[in-house]
């Protein structure tokens, strides 16, 4: 059964439960349907990528996390075209002319709610398909993991900032400017072999204690970006650095980067024979 079929007004409103309506009230449901169709196309498109289509009838874990995006991110591009009246157990559709629509900031609040959802839910997508054999090597695993710092639980764990649809757009933007910081210390080939690890679930115990460090100095970064006016903390900076330097056998890759090689450059030495000296 594919995913859409799978999608009952049952499982909708398991997964939505702002959306739930009595038995036979199938009114947000039934407006749902040609939204859930275009959230399913969205899906494969800018995450499972359609090549890897078929996994999603192969893996349980993945196909019930896809399910419960679908569901979330139809009604948060759905809701506001909605008449939604507050009920006893969530929100409604207006179904009579004495019932009047929910305020303006309600709906919002609820939208800003299930789209934090729908964020965690991604999440979860992603967590299920670097484990999949090809997709990390897909342009959608490059979208979708662009930096280390590429999951929204990151931003709980390693900054100060709560989790709303603008501030998680807002770090995300931050994080590429960190990326570009860290590669000045850690060099691009060794980055880039993190991403690529990252994307493909195979980084080895020395990698992860490299990312975890990357991902504390970017959020130190997006937590102070506003009273540092985008300063890095250089301590942190160092921090990784010294990991990579004192464990070089476990960093191949670093030490064969551009810039292993110009930090360890040596500069001119006199020699007895020079005509004359340099003192440098």
């Amino acid at each position: 059964m594919g995913i859409l079929a799978a999608i009952t007004k049952e499982v909708f409103e398991a997964n939505v439960p702002v959306a739930k309506m009595p038995d036979r009230n199938t009114s947000v449901f039934t407006r749902m349907e040609v939204m859930l169709k275009e959230s399913y196309d969205m899906l494969i498109q800018t995450l499972v990528s359609p090549d890897l289509e078929s996994q999603l009838e192969e893996e349980t874990r993945l196909r019930g996390h896809c399910i419960r995006l679908v569901c979330l991110n139809a009604f948060v591009r759905t809701c506001r075209s909605l008449d939604l009246v507050l009920t006893a157990t969530g929100f409604g559709i207006v179904s009579t002319e004495s019932t009047a629509p929910a305020s303006k900031s309600r709906v919002e609040a609820l939208v800003e709610e299930v789209a934090c959802e729908e964020i965690k839910a991604i999440d979860e997508v992603i967590q299920q398909l670097v484990k999949i054999e090809g997709w990390g090597a897909t342009e959608q695993a490059e979208q979708r993991i662009p930096t280390l710092f590429y999951l929204s639980r990151h931003l709980k764990r390693f900054t100060t900032l709560p989790l709303s649809r603008q501030g998680w757009q807002t770090a995300q933007g931050r994080a590429i400017t960190a990326d570009a910081l860290l590669r000045e210390e850690v060099g691009d080939e060794y980055m880039d072999e993190l991403l690529q690890k990252t994307r493909t679930a195979s980084l080895n115990s020395a990698d992860v204690i490299v990312v975890e460090k990357c991902n504390r100095f970017t959020g130190d970064f997006l937590s102070n970006y506003e009273l540092t006016n985008g300063c890095p903390n250089q301590l942190l900076l160092r921090q990784i650095v010294h990991q990579l330097e004192s464990y070089r056998d476990s960093y191949p890759t670093y030490c064969q980067s551009k810039i292993y090689a110009k930090r360890h450059a040596k500069g001119y030495e006199n020699q007895k024979e020079d005509p004359s000296f340099f003192f440098m």
